[in-house]
């Protein structure tokens, strides 16, 4: 779940892709990741929703904006970026006010806590009066000009923890620290390399026989994005024993290369394309105008086939990370019978 979720694409990738998405509703990776009541929320913390009080006392967090003081066990959690959201659900919190992103692109997991959420703002702007009206104990928003333009105003209101942006990992331990379980991260982390691992050795094979490129239909006229493995999505990957194909293995950083269509033979290299795709499988945002390119379904990997939908690439959370992994595998088994 993204603000807007329209990733900053650059030319000199060094942006971090603003984004979240939800998790793939039914994959077996996913299911076992929290163990989590479908309710989703805890009985040894803040819950959503029914208007009551913060433990008493306050602690201490790092945040983006330096140390503030918040409460020890805030019980009406209010967020301003999807990423905090989605990871608020993974620990099994409901925040009693999230950020509209448009519903699309909200996964299946997560509809039936987002859905009846009241709604604090949209294409990028927060609604102050909607927030205060909810009488949050505290606010969880993510270094993000929409986030930050207005955060004296939210911080009037409430404390409001901005997490910093350099990565999905450091965007969700500062919200799981801001809801008072930080010490859930390790054992999250944990199950990511363990799945991980578990598909570089199941996959071995089919997995050193392709090279992938890994892109995004993006949002600009004409113009496509590159991802390589510094990105969200690319260490995800690597950590899973994907190979990439030269124009993704050139992209530098962690942000994302814009192409023009006159540039789609730099994917002819790639043995297999993964990219993102909405929930239905179909590729997302301008995805629908470079797949009709000719100079796209000329592709190696389109005229066989080999086009992996991975609806989490944008990953804002663990949860988020998982849901790659169990598509990117999905892909990995279709490729395997086809071989």
């Amino acid at each position: 779940m993204s603000a807007n979720h329209q990733p900053v694409a650059s030319n000199t990738p060094s942006n971090r892709t603003v984004s979240r998405r939800g998790l793939l509703a039914g994959g077996l990776g996913v299911a076992a990741l929290f163990g989590l009541a479908a309710c989703g929320t805890d009985d040894d913390g803040p819950s959503a929703g029914g208007g009551s009080q913060a433990a008493a006392g306050t602690r201490k967090i790092d945040t983006a904006k330096g140390p503030i003081e918040i409460p020890a066990q805030p019980a009406r959690v209010v967020t301003i970026q999807p990423s905090a959201s989605a990871t608020l659900y993974d620990l099994g919190v409901v925040p009693v006010g999230v950020y509209d992103q448009g519903e699309e692109y909200i996964s299946p997991r997560y509809k039936d806590r987002w859905t009846p959420a009241p709604k604090i703002g949209t294409a990028g702007q927060i609604d102050l009066e909607k927030v205060a009206a909810l009488k949050p104990d505290v606010i969880i928003g993510v270094d993000y000009p929409w986030n930050t333009d207005v955060y004296d105003k939210l911080s009037a209101l409430a404390p409001t923890v901005i997490a910093t942006a350099d990565t999905w990992q450091a965007t969700a331990r500062t919200t799981a620290d801001a809801v008072g379980k930080r010490d859930r991260i390790a054992d999250l982390e944990k199950q990511i390399t363990e799945r991980a691992n578990t598909i570089k050795s199941t996959y071995a094979a089919v997995l050193g026989r392709y090279k992938w490129s890994i892109l995004q239909g993006g949002f600009d006229q004409g113009q496509y994005w590159v991802y390589g493995p510094g990105s969200d999505v690319g260490t995800i990957l690597a950590a899973a024993g994907i190979q990439f194909a030269p124009a993704s293995a050139a992209v530098p950083g962690p942000g994302n290369q814009a192409l023009s269509y006159e540039r789609i033979d730099a994917l002819a290299d790639g043995d297999v394309i993964g990219f993102y795709a909405g929930y239905d499988g179909k590729p997302n945002n301008e995805g629908p105008k470079l797949w009709a390119q000719p100079a796209f379904t000329n592709l190696p990997a389109a005229k066989n086939n080999r086009l992996v939908p991975i609806p989490d690439f944008l990953p804002g959370g663990y949860g988020d990370a998982l849901a790659v992994l169990d598509q990117v595998e999905a892909g990995l088994k279709t490729l395997q019978s086809a071989a």
